[in-house]
């Protein structure tokens, strides 16, 4: 098992979104190294990143995820990138540079997983329980929302299943 949190392990508060609490239907997308991926995986704590190129906070929040899903994979953690770009070359090399190894997927008509997840603003990012129950929505690529992303994943990855 993993440690208990220090802070008394409490959930993180969310933004406010409809989809809270509720368990979306799973979404298959090809990722951009062309495998299929599914989200959020069930049996997996699942945090769904939504960003594109051109947003600064964004990125600048990128190599923090890529830090946390190096640390906690092995825990059970899925992490997914939605990039809302039409320039797959452009999204790829903007990985690269920056040495993210999590899934990303392609969202360039922006319909389908966005408007699903009925995303306004970015950076958004979603997390999951391993039932596949959205817990906890951020807004916004700062330290603070790091932080609570951070925060959720700890959480829900302590959190009995049962």
């Amino acid at each position: 098992g993993l440690a208990v949190l220090g802070c008394g392990g409490s959930l993180p508060a969310s933004k406010a979104h409809p989809l809270l609490d509720k368990a979306p239907d799973a979404i298959e997308q090809i990722t951009l190294e062309g495998e299929m991926v599914k989200f959020p995986q069930k049996g997996k704590v699942t945090v769904l990143d939504f960003w594109s190129t051109n947003c600064k906070p964004c990125v600048k929040m990128m190599p923090e995820l890529q830090a946390l899903y190096a640390e906690r994979k092995a825990a059970g953690l899925s992490m997914v990138g939605v990039a809302i770009d039409d320039n797959p070359g452009l999204v790829t090399e903007r990985l690269k540079k920056m040495g993210v190894t999590y899934v990303n997927v392609l969202d360039d008509s922006g319909s389908t997983i966005r408007g699903a997840y009925q995303v306004a603003d970015l950076p958004q990012t979603f997390i999951f329980d391993r039932k596949g129950q959205l817990r906890v929505v951020t807004q916004g690529g700062d330290e603070k929302e790091v932080a609570v992303i951070r925060d959720a994943v700890d959480y829900l990855l302590s959190e009995e299943t049962q």
